[in-house]
């Protein structure tokens, strides 16, 4: 199965999202569903993950995931070397 997420993405908002809000963003395939995003995100990192968002702009599809009580967006964004 193809991976519908492509890279995480680091910037200064996405940053504060993970601090305040426990949520990661995502950049994604352009065919990538809410649901496809859930599963590959609890998958890859042992998560439950309370909802997913999906925007489009010029440069493809980000999905914004914001992580149940009790995960930690900061640990994982560590883990996977964003911080």
């Amino acid at each position: 199965m193809k991976s519908v997420i492509e890279t995480p993405v680091a910037t200064e908002k996405t940053m504060l999202l993970i601090e305040k809000e426990n949520k990661l963003t995502f950049r994604v395939s352009k065919s990538a569903t809410r649901d496809q995003v859930r599963r590959e995100v609890e998958e890859l990192f042992s998560v439950k993950v309370a909802s997913v968002n999906i925007m489009s702009d010029k440069k493809g599809k980000k999905a914004i995931v914001k992580l149940e009580e009790g995960f930690s967006a900061e640990e994982i964004g560590t883990r996977i070397g964003i911080f």
